[in-house]
């Protein structure tokens, strides 16, 4: 009789410790979720608001990498990035861009310090009517206690990432 009870409060226990893992694991996830949504939004803001400033020295890593359907580039530095993003703004002024907005958002959790999104969005002129509208992914890892963005790759709309 001794041993079944034995096993049985062995068996609670590892069932106990097992949930609890799960749950700081899920916790986990959750924080860096968030994390990366508010690096996310950051980008978004500094993007629309032309603050290429900003996108290169807070939200970009230096090196970061832009992978695409020709091959892949690197950005060694802030001024590489800011000057790549100035170029994006200076096409997109023509266009009468206004701003972009976000229309979904996976966030996959591959660690505690790495994650990537996938993100649909458009971009509306200065009288709301659409400008464009597409996908990326983007390669999120914590730096120096930041979360910052280590590759952009741009992607079908079709073809976002679903996290399990």
């Amino acid at each position: 009789m001794g041993g079944k009870s034995t096993t049985g409060v062995a068996f609670a226990t590892v069932l106990a410790l097992t949930a609890t893992t799960l749950l700081a694991q899920e916790s986990s996830d959750q924080d860096v979720k968030t994390a990366v949504r508010a690096a996310w939004d950051t980008y978004i803001t500094a993007f629309s608001d032309g603050r290429t400033d900003i996108v290169a020295e807070q939200v970009y890593a230096a090196p970061s990498y832009v992978l695409g359907t020709t091959g892949g580039t690197v950005r060694m530095t802030t001024h590489d990035t800011q000057k790549g993003f100035d170029q994006i703004h200076q096409t997109l002024q023509r266009e009468r861009y206004d701003r972009t907005e976000t229309d979904h958002v996976e966030i996959c959790v591959l660690n505690e310090g790495t994650a990537l999104l996938t993100a649909r969005y458009t971009r509306y002129r200065t009288n709301d009517e659409v400008l464009t509208s597409g996908a990326s992914g983007y390669l999120f890892g914590i730096l120096d206690g930041q979360w910052k963005i280590l590759a952009i790759m741009g992607n079908p709309d079709d073809k976002l990432v679903v996290c399990d």
